[in-house]
């Protein structure tokens, strides 16, 4: 038999720091995860990671570097099958207010995103249910 061909899906998404903490969401699954979403086709990965940060959580974001990508396969809750993901990743900071403090977060409820803010990047490491290395390389990355 040959081999089946499986939907395949790519996304973009950045570590975002704001002094020692981290940007995390709690997506519809009551998941702690890091932001990210689908690369529309007019645009590059690191323009898709800029506006998903944004839309998911109305947090402004610059990149500082890559960190690479994740790739997985998740069972599609709309169609049942599965789907072959590759994540693109960056390290970047939040653009702060002028008073200093990181940026207040917004969850996107209408994409099932209930909370979104910024915590303890140790902290983080210990919720989020996928990718928590990302937040110790970005970490690493952004402290060098």
């Amino acid at each position: 038999m040959g081999k089946e061909t499986r939907a395949s899906e790519v996304s973009a998404g950045i570590v975002v720091f704001a002094d020692d903490s981290v940007l995390i969401i709690l997506n519809r699954y009551g998941e702690w995860v890091l932001p990210k979403g689908k690369i529309e086709p007019f645009e590059t990965p690191h323009q898709a990671a800029l506006r998903e940060v944004l839309e998911e959580t109305s947090v402004e974001a610059g990149i500082t570097c890559s960190l690479g990508t994740t790739e997985y396969t998740y069972l599609s809750d709309v169609t049942g099958e599965l789907v072959d993901k590759t994540v693109h990743w960056y390290a970047g900071t939040a653009m702060q207010s002028d008073d200093g403090a990181p940026p207040h977060a917004e969850p996107q409820r209408e994409e099932g995103i209930s909370s979104a803010g910024f915590v303890p990047w140790k902290v983080a490491v210990s919720m989020l249910k996928y990718d928590s290395n990302l937040v110790t390389l970005a970490r690493k990355q952004l402290s060098d």
